[in-house]
């Protein structure tokens, strides 16, 4: 992985925490219908799967 891509995924998931806070802060507002489940869920696994490609990235540097 380069540091480009890594900064890449960083931000990335950075953007998806942002997003999954704003959905949980406001989720006493919105009703079933307007809640994006899919969404949130799609979020919630991304991040776990970014969150796994740093660490990774970072026991292979300090492995070198």
């Amino acid at each position: 992985m380069t540091d480009i891509q890594l900064e890449e995924l960083i931000t990335e998931g950075l953007t998806l925490s942002k997003e999954v806070e704003d959905m949980e802060a406001s989720q006493a507002e919105f009703n079933e219908e307007e809640f994006n489940e899919e969404r949130y869920k799609y979020a919630m696994a991304r991040m776990d799967v970014i969150r796994n490609e740093i660490n990774e990235y970072h026991k292979h540097m300090n492995e070198c």
